[in-house]
């Protein structure tokens, strides 16, 4: 996840809600996904939450900026769009 951290977020999005709420909403999203694409985990990070897939592949970090939920999604290079889209699909249906 370091290593993702390093490069500009691929997208980043805002929400009113609560950060726990989107990153519930995150972690559910994607594990509904977890067939085709592995496992989902959530942890705290840097005094927000971050969800991840297996192997780290993908990778939300949720932080409180004032009153709103800063969002950013990195991935790692090489996976297929459709993945991707699926993803950023899930994250814009949260926020």
């Amino acid at each position: 996840m370091q290593e993702l951290r390093k490069e500009p977020a691929s997208n980043s999005y805002q929400s009113k809600k609560q950060i726990d709420a989107v990153a519930e909403c995150i972690l559910g999203g994607w594990q509904e996904q977890s067939q085709q694409y592995g496992s989902v985990f959530i942890q705290p990070y840097d005094g927000g939450k971050t969800v991840f897939t297996q192997s780290q592949l993908e990778v939300a970090d949720l932080k409180p900026i004032g009153e709103v939920t800063k969002i950013e999604f990195r991935h790692q290079g090489g996976l297929f769009s459709y993945r991707i889209n699926s993803r950023t699909k899930v994250i814009k249906r949260c926020i």
